[in-house]
């Protein structure tokens, strides 16, 4: 507890001390007061009473441990009682602490994923996972006796932040790290918002000085993306990664629109059935999301009679279209999971006859595992007799983007698909690159498809290609945290993906992910309203997913193709756990 006495010598002061004291005499005269003394210790923080030999000038008072010392006669005390009566109001020191601090403006909750946070704490967190030495400076200490100012100021990795003050040196410290996350993150901001004009100009002048092929420009491109993006990140930091983003070309000139990490998926306890929880989380489908998301917004803002960035009227089926001078890439760190990441190189022939064997059959990855098993084989309950979440993988869902587009169902009810032009992986295992092709399109050009799908639709074939800097990769345990980011977007976004969610501690009341279903329902309706089309807001997800008959034809081809060939059946989570069932939040 805390205590101010003013510090002006008056008689009026002095005369309200002396009645302090006789009360406190008259309270405690069973306890044996000696008469003469003149120094009293009041301990705020039992409300105690005890002798000390310090003396300090009439009403004035000395801070000490929380203690406040007035000079007085000092009462020799046998036996401490506890003294209950106070001239003045008492502050607890946290709520003290929280007030001081309150005018300080932080980092948002959502970069913190809604826990409080001690910001030293979060300072230090940064400092560690990144490498770098943090470190705090008491600069002076200003003001009166009896009201300090501490000043203290943070640095990291050699640049020191503005001072921080407080009455004490903790606040003071707490103080400097709140300003030097602040300054961090709003540098981070700024980067961001010029993330693809920064990404350019370093293009261009890593490109004066030797020639820069196709991959390794959007090699490049997607890791300053994800430098930048990480400028926003200060908790849950992981060095070590899977990193993939989606990226537009226009002339030269690239834009990554999606960016997106991880390589874990959901745990079945946590699934939910309102779209709030993301399920897959690997990177490759983070940055898919993100990419949607993107093309939610760009949607948003066509005007019919104005021309636009990347979108034009197809004349074929009157929805819109890409541009035929904008292209998309995709690029990956390292080959998807699944038939693409299955295969490494084998040498024993008779173990390397039976993988032939079961090359191109569709995979799922399991919630509480690592690696990817054919969805023919059946699945046990996990050691606690829980179920486990079945999700197929990355180099499936690649297979059926580049049947059906990247775009999705839902944007197919207002764009014609949009296919990859390439795919670039940015390292790889053993005789991956043999592989990742039949994994990615090749399992879609065996039989006849190619001429049950009906235009708009086709069999894409993207040019799969590696840098020439590409390097093996080494197999590391999956992380729990990724981040996510599009476009447009103030930060990068840091999801539990065991969870699903964007909160450390979720609950009902917490906000969905930007790349959930949930929020990329409502961005659909806004969509749905700006263009006028009132039909497909009165339908679930499940219902407007349906709206696009063509879409959904294709889709049943596709899957019809792959059971036939042999390679397996197609598991829907929506079939199995009616994932894709809710409303828009308004509709609740």
């Amino acid at each position: 507890m805390r205590s101010v006495i003013p510090g002006v010598q008056t008689s009026a002061c002095r005369r309200r001390e002396r009645s302090f004291i006789e009360d406190i005499k008259k309270s405690f005269c069973s306890g044996g007061w000696s008469q003469g003394n003149n120094h009293l210790l009041i301990n705020m923080e039992f409300t105690a009473l005890q002798p000390r030999k310090s003396r300090v000038n009439t009403g004035q008072c000395e801070i000490v441990s929380y203690m406040v010392v007035c000079n007085a006669k000092r009462p020799f005390i046998r036996r401490r009682r506890v003294f209950t009566r106070q001239l003045i109001d008492d502050v607890d020191d946290n709520n003290n602490d929280e007030l001081e601090l309150e005018g300080l403006e932080g980092l948002p909750d959502r970069v913190l994923m809604f826990v409080r946070r001690d910001p030293v704490s979060v300072l230090m967190e940064y400092g560690q996972t990144r490498e770098v030495k943090v470190s705090f400076t008491d600069i002076i200490r200003s003001g009166p006796h009896h009201a300090s100012r501490f000043h203290t100021s943070a640095t990291v990795d050699e640049e020191t932040f503005p001072q921080g003050t407080g009455t004490s040196k903790k606040n003071a410290k707490k103080a400097a790290s709140i300003l030097a996350l602040r300054v961090m993150y709003d540098r981070g901001m700024q980067s961001l918002r010029d993330a693809n004009h920064i990404i350019n100009t370093d293009l261009k002048i890593l490109g004066r000085n030797e020639f820069l092929p196709h991959e390794t420009r959007v090699m490049l491109a997607s890791r300053r993306a994800l430098e930048l993006a990480e400028q926003t990140q200060f908790i849950n930091y992981s060095k070590d990664k899977v990193v993939a983003a989606f990226l537009l070309e226009n002339r030269g000139r690239f834009k990554v629109v999606g960016l997106g990490t991880g390589n874990r998926c959901i745990q079945y306890q946590h699934l939910a059935l309102d779209g709030s929880r993301v399920i897959h989380s690997h990177a490759e489908i983070i940055a898919r999301r993100a990419f949607i998301r993107y093309l939610l917004k760009q949607l948003a803002i066509y005007k019919a009679k104005e021309p636009h960035a990347i979108f034009t009227r197809s004349h074929v089926t009157q929805l819109l279209q890409l541009r035929d001078d904008v292209k998309v890439h995709l690029y990956i760190s390292r080959p998807p999971c699944g038939d693409a990441a299955a295969f490494p190189t084998i040498t024993n022939f008779p173990n390397r006859m039976r993988a032939i064997r079961k090359q191109g059959q569709l995979r799922t990855i399991i919630d509480d595992g690592e690696g990817a098993i054919p969805t023919d084989f059946p699945l046990p309950a996990n050691a606690n007799g829980k179920e486990r979440l079945r999700v197929m993988t990355c180099s499936d869902k690649i297979l059926r983007w580049n049947g059906l587009g990247v775009q999705g169902a839902l944007l197919s009810n207002f764009l014609d698909p949009i296919y990859l032009s390439s795919v670039v992986i940015g390292s790889h295992t053993g005789d991956q690159r043999g592989h990742v092709p039949r994994a990615v399109s090749g399992r879609l050009k065996c039989g006849r498809l190619h001429e049950v799908l009906q235009r708009p639709y086709r069999i894409c074939s993207p040019e799969i290609v590696y840098p020439p800097s590409s390097d093996v990769y080494a197999i590391t345990k999956s992380k729990q945290y990724c981040i996510t980011w599009t476009q447009g977007d103030p930060d990068a976004e840091v999801l539990d993906a065991v969870t699903g969610a964007c909160a450390m501690e979720p609950t009902a009341d917490s906000p969905a992910s930007r790349v959930s279903k949930r929020v990329l329902f409502a961005c659909f309706h806004d969509v749905c309203e700006h263009l006028k089309v009132p039909h497909l807001m009165t339908l679930n997800y499940a219902g407007a997913k349906q709206a696009a008959h063509s879409y959904q034809q294709a889709k049943m081809a596709i899957i019809q193709h792959l059971k036939t060939s042999g390679f397996g059946q197609w598991l829907s989570l929506h079939e199995i756990y009616g994932t894709d069932t809710f409303f828009e939040e308004e509709k609740l």
